[in-house]
């Protein structure tokens, strides 16, 4: 029984212990900011574009120079990018 609750007790400790250590502040690095607390990466502005771009594609059916038009800067910005690189 002595030896059970001793490795019980060594056993809580042990975990104890990596639960501190992991929320321990380093000294020499400064902590990094949570990843929600950052601005918005420029691929979130151009998503935002690429939807802005195709309501404007399908608002300008009717006008077959304009829509094209639409269409290849939504090519270009939206679709081709993954192409380039």
């Amino acid at each position: 029984m002595l030896k059970y609750l001793s490795l019980v007790l060594i056993l809580a400790f042990a975990a104890l212990d990596n639960a501190m250590a992991e929320k321990g502040q380093s000294i020499m690095f400064q902590p990094k900011e949570h990843p929600f607390m950052e601005p918005p990466k420029e691929a979130d502005d151009e998503a935002a574009q690429c939807t802005q771009l195709a309501k404007q594609i399908e608002a300008l059916k009717g006008k077959p120079q304009r829509r094209h038009a639409a269409l290849e800067r939504y090519r270009l910005m939206c679709t081709d990018k993954a192409q380039i690189e």
